[in-house]
């Protein structure tokens, strides 16, 4: 795999950004976008995965006391279905580009989220939702590595704090991506090679979690909130438009 210098820099800077992400605000699209400037395609996404399982890893020992495991029993099922759902698209219908229509999706979430009534946010943290959520980010997690705005957009919902809502994240990021890897593999997205460059990216992956850790810690809850919303937007415009 021939790689030049500034690749390498995209590479690293992107291992950065995801191990940011994973204990702090996703900007984890951005890292997507750097990627795909390396490896255009379905490449990307090969060697994303196992970077995202690190840095799941990593967020995971510094949260592991913060998750909110009755949520996560609500959510995890429903996105199975979406990872399988996910897989079988992309095994029967290699080249269309579904990101698109999961762009719109999510844009779509985005004003429901910010529309809800008092009655609806109830409805949704007693369960209902949960279903909706878990399938469109199962299926969006497997095809375009973008279920981090669908699931924020739940967590939102469900009145956790700051911390509480990245420990949960981070549990169920590492319990649904671990299970897209053999998917991947599968699919020969994951090879030698991608993971090769994986090991090389770690130190920047470590390097980003622990700024993340540091940047929650200071962040105003209401500003996480505000940035949490500003990502999913970003997010969904990176899908339609990129």
């Amino acid at each position: 795999m021939d790689i030049s210098t500034l690749q390498y820099i995209y590479i690293g800077l992107a291992a950065f950004l995801i191990g940011f992400s994973k204990t702090s605000i996703e900007v984890g699209i951005l890292a997507v976008l750097l990627l795909a400037m390396v490896f255009p395609g379905k490449a990307s996404p090969g060697v994303v995965l196992p970077m995202l399982i690190a840095a799941d890893i990593i967020a995971v020992i510094y949260y592991r006391r913060s998750c909110q495991w009755h949520v996560l029993v609500k959510l995890i099922p429903a996105s199975a279905v979406g990872v399988l759902a996910g897989a079988v698209i992309l095994w029967a219908l290699p080249d269309l580009n579904f990101e698109r229509v999961i762009g719109w999706i999510i844009l779509a979430m985005l004003v429901f989220d910010l529309t809800l009534t008092s009655a609806a946010k109830q409805f949704i943290r007693g369960g209902g939702g949960a279903a909706g959520f878990g399938i469109v980010g199962g299926a969006s997690s497997m095809i375009a590595n973008a279920a981090g705005p669908v699931f924020g957009i739940y967590l939102l919902q469900m009145g956790l704090n700051k911390v509480e809502f990245v420990g949960t994240r981070s549990w169920f990021f590492l319990i649904m991506n671990v299970a897209k890897l053999p998917f991947a593999i599968g699919l020969g997205l994951v090879t030698p090679q991608t993971l090769t460059l994986d090991a090389m990216a770690f130190p920047m992956i470590l390097l980003g979690a622990v700024s993340g850790y540091v940047f929650l810690r200071l962040i105003n809850p209401q500003v996480f909130t505000a940035l949490i919303r500003m990502a999913v937007l970003v997010a969904a415009f990176r899908l339609i438009f990129f």
